[in-house]
């Protein structure tokens, strides 16, 4: 009867070791490449998986060709492939305060890949450089330009205050940002540049030799013909004649 006890016990103890094995080995697989395929996870800026993200395999040599697919309820996508170069690339569609943004996600790896198979796990960034080949930023970005003649031509001496009204795009918490336009000649010399998406009030300030000032804003999208004012709520806009996930303000010289 003790023999049979122990038997029993030892069956168990080892069942439960090659069922722990297996478990460990499925986990594992998830980031072993397969063959013709391209598989992977996507993540919102907080780790947590994002269904329904487009993801668009790429062939770099034949134009204008690719595989598509969809990251499922886990966050993860596997898309089988046929011979050739492949780019894997990642993006969604975001409703905001009324607008739908158009957002590029951060892959891990950006390296091409052939008929091996690769995994390519991806991720939400408020900001920060695209991966290659990509370019920009994953950030929004604000135009200022001078509306009329003045005496401030050190405009980067301008120091604009960015306060969050309400939560940003990705629904976290944003921060009060303060930000200075480029040197004069630069390529930020008319640009608050890789911002976190979101609402703003926003002010501005110059800092001359003088003393300080208050400058005058208006937005140059929706409110064109406005009066200038010492504040105003922005909102970044899905597609300009400028390019996407942009504002434009224009400050009172």
């Amino acid at each position: 009867m003790k023999k049979h006890l122990l038997f029993v016990q030892l069956l168990a103890v080892t069942l439960s070791a090659i069922s722990c094995k297996k478990n460990t080995d499925h986990n594992s697989n998830t980031n072993i490449p397969e063959k013709n395929v391209v598989k992977g996870k996507v993540t919102d800026t907080q780790g947590r998986p994002l269904k329904g993200v487009s993801i668009l395999i790429d062939n770099t040599i034949i134009y204008n060709s690719y595989i598509s697919g969809t990251t499922g309820d886990d966050g993860t996508y596997k898309v089988e492939l046929i011979t050739g170069a492949w780019q894997a690339y990642a993006s969604m569609k975001v409703p905001y305060n009324g607008k739908t943004y158009t957002i590029d996600l951060h892959p891990d790896n950006n390296s091409g890949f052939g008929g091996d198979g690769a995994v390519r796990n991806f991720s939400w960034k408020l900001t920060g450089a695209k991966a290659e080949p990509m370019t920009g930023v994953y950030g929004g970005i604000i135009l200022v330009d001078k509306h009329g003649i003045g005496d401030i031509y050190d405009t980067e001496n301008i120091e604009f205050t960015l306060t969050p009204v309400g939560n940003l795009i990705d629904g976290t918490a944003g921060q009060v940002i303060k930000r200075s336009l480029g040197a004069s000649g630069s390529d930020l010399e008319h640009k608050l540049y890789d911002l976190p998406m979101g609402r703003y009030t926003v002010s501005a300030v110059y800092h001359g030799a003088a003393g300080s000032q208050p400058i005058k804003l208006r937005d140059r999208i929706n409110n064109t013909n406005g009066a200038f004012a010492s504040s105003l709520q922005l909102n970044f806009e899905p597609s300009t004649s400028e390019g996407y996930n942009m504002a434009m303000i224009e400050w009172e010289g």
